[in-house]
């Protein structure tokens, strides 16, 4: 019952560890992990399933093994776990390969294909333990005499790349064993179907093993074998047309959403070799409605309408008008039409379904930034980013997109035009007002890029005070604390200054304490003046009527930095201008201090990490200024006085601490 998602102490890893062959923690026998393992396995509950399924790919799995750090059982401790010799560990593993073997041999496709796909992730793995080997040839033999064994075919080819062509060319170790050359010639599948199976609808490691003449560190090599692998794949769409075979018959692989990069050359070989394209798609849709997953993959049809473009453009259109009626493949699309010459036509077609509850925002990403789609007049790209506008996720969509067409673009070049700068700084706005959470910081980003981009240059000056208003006003509205978006705001804060910093100090005397918090220490990790110019900062407090403004933007600017070798602190270069600029050194010093303490955490004690700051501060009792000595020998004793109550409080908390331990 536990959440999917939740990758963090998960109760399904600890209960997987159990079956490692060492670390697992415990004493079981291989008896009763098998029963554990076999009663998940036939459960009628798919993720119990899946979880036997994960016990069963650890039992055979390593080396090497790996701990969970402390194996506790309430007040108990517990060692290791089962420690078995060469000769146990034999036995472990064909235990659980003959589970593995009899599971890939039965007629239930829900236990053959996981176990099968298990099998051979963990080949070459076991096969580095020569007492396997025979076991393993054996084991092979009989699941590719039940059915065609095209993953361990792959993992058959991995295991001589990686452990004996490859180690050769480097420290000439032994030849390929006579027994795996055999396996690999016998595991080669060589009828359509199989070919098929294996070369276009397997997914998982080892896909690069499909070429005799692949190379991990040639990328010519690399290169050169996707493009046969991609012919290969091709011809066995024209092959598999030509022979009149059902479409049902491939199963719902063909548009499973796992990884398979060959499926789009398959469909340019079925369009390629049907005798009739308009029945071989129509076989596509009513194969794909049988398996309705909203995360299809629908590589093959993309395939299939890209061949028919370049040899029937008018039935591609067609059919890309049909595709708009139904219900799945209008969900895909924007990606089903060919990469080159995307046409007005096009996306007229593309935003005709625009307003279906089914179709994603996300689809239409790529049109604002991708080069196939660079012909798009202007103002349709105008019109589209505004009726994203409205839609869920909309002003992601349009951020994101956005962001990547700005990336690696010249910051002084107009790159988004006046109207997309509008739109993006609107949809900057509303996203920014609806929600402020980014855990992954991707929404920053992209906000960040836009933002930059639309401050940058002249014109939309409503939407750039809306913009500035709506960070005040969450900042108002979450008390001073802002923990995400802090690109933005920072970029915000450089690309306009003189306006942010207006803001910081406008308002009542309750919202300019709240602004003077998050700027000085609100929850960011960044500070947000961070970024600005330290001469934009000094003219503007020069302009100021009330001289406070001083200590308080001082005490939000980059202050110390330590030195490389020595670790020491000092202040920088900016915090010393800033001071020797401002009217009062002492209050400037004083505000300098107030951040003596680190804006994140930090481990060991508190007044030991002070300290070097305080430091820092006290060297400026040398300083040619008079004032700045006078003040800065003030401040560093008025800064030690609270660093000692700090050490005195830390050491009564140790011992009432170790009066508790004992």
């Amino acid at each position: 019952f536990e959440d999917d998602g939740n990758n963090h102490d998960a109760v399904r890893d600890k209960i997987v560890r159990f079956f490692q062959a060492y670390l697992s923690g415990t004493h079981a026998t291989v008896e009763q992990r098998l029963a554990v393992m076999r009663e998940c396995i036939q459960s009628d509950n798919p993720k119990r399933r899946s979880l036997g399924f994960r016990m069963l790919s650890a039992a055979l799995d390593g080396p090497p093994w790996m701990g969970s750090g402390m194996n506790e059982f309430g007040a108990r401790a517990r060692d290791y776990g089962y420690r078995p010799n060469h000769d146990q560990l034999v036995a472990w593993r064909c235990a659980f390969l003959d589970v593995a073997v009899e599971l890939g041999t039965t007629d239930e496709t829900d236990l053959a294909g996981p176990a099968r796909l298990t099998l051979a992730n963990e080949f070459r793995g076991m096969w580095q333990q020569n007492a396997m080997r025979d076991h393993l040839v054996d084991a092979a033999r009989a699941l590719h005499a039940r059915q065609p064994w095209g993953e361990g075919w792959k993992a058959v080819r991995s295991t001589i790349y990686f452990d004996y062509k490859k180690r050769k060319t480097e420290d000439g170790s032994e030849p390929v064993p006579n027994s795996l050359a055999a396996l690999e010639a016998d595991l080669e599948p060589h009828d359509l179907l199989p070919m098929i199976k294996t070369f276009v609808l397997s997914s998982g490691r080892n896909q690069w093993a499909l070429d005799e003449e692949f190379d991990h560190d040639d990328p010519e090599k690399h290169r050169n074998a996707q493009l046969r692998l991609e012919a290969k794949t091709q011809k066995l769409g024209e092959d598999f047309a030509t022979a009149d075979q059902e479409i049902a018959i491939l199963g719902p692989e063909l548009f499973s959403s796992k990884w398979m990069p060959f499926r789009s050359a398959f469909g340019r070989g079925l369009a390629k070799g049907a005798n009739d394209r308009v029945v071989v798609w129509r076989a596509l849709v009513e194969q794909l409605e049988k398996y309705p997953d909203t995360s299809f993959n629908y590589s093959v049809f993309d395939g299939f309408i890209a061949e028919l473009a370049s040899c029937d453009p008018a039935l591609a259109q067609e059919l890309l008008d049909q595709c708009s009626q139904h219900y799945l493949l209008r969900q895909v699309l924007v990606g089903l039409h060919p990469f080159a010459g995307f046409t007005e036509t096009d996306l007229s077609r593309c935003i005709g379904v625009l307003d279906e509850p089914e179709v994603s925002a996300w689809m239409y990403g790529g049109i604002l930034w991708g080069d196939n789609f660079a012909a798009l007049p202007y103002s349709r790209i105008v019109d589209l980013v505004e009726r994203l506008m409205t839609k869920p996720d909309g002003c992601s969509v349009i951020l994101d997109g956005l962001s990547m067409k700005l990336h690696d673009k010249d910051g002084a070049v107009d790159t988004l035009g006046g109207e997309l700068r509008r739109l993006g700084l609107v949809a900057a706005t509303q996203q920014f007002l609806s929600g402020h959470s980014d855990p992954g910081r991707s929404k920053d980003h992209d906000t960040e890029r836009v933002v930059a981009a639309a401050l940058q240059f002249n014109g939309n000056e409503n939407e750039k005070l809306a913009w500035l208003d709506a960070i005040f006003a969450v900042i108002d509205e979450k008390h001073g604390y802002l923990h995400d978006f802090e690109g933005a705001v920072q970029t915000t804060a450089a690309k306009i200054p003189e306006a942010f910093l207006d803001r910081i100090f406008s308002g009542d005397n309750q919202a300019k304490e709240r602004r003077r918090f998050f700027i000085e220490r609100g929850g960011m990790d960044r500070l947000p003046l961070g970024k600005l110019n330290i001469e934009t900062l000094i003219s503007w407090c020069a302009k100021q009527s009330d001289v406070s403004v001083w200590p308080i933007v001082g005490a939000s600017i980059n202050l110390w930095k330590t030195n490389a070798e020595d670790k020491s602190v000092s202040l920088t270069e900016d915090a010393i201008i800033f001071l020797e600029a401002a009217p009062d050194a002492h209050s400037v010093l004083s505000a300098y201090a107030s951040r003596l303490e680190p804006r994140s955490g930090w481990s060991g004690s508190q007044a030991e990490t002070m300290t070097p700051r305080a430091d820092a501060i006290g060297a400026l009792a040398a300083n040619p200024n008079e004032n700045i000595a006078e003040a800065a020998r003030a401040v560093f004793n008025e800064a030690m006085e609270m660093i000692e109550r700090i050490r005195k409080r830390e050491q009564r908390r140790d011992q009432e601490r170790e009066q508790t331990f004992e």
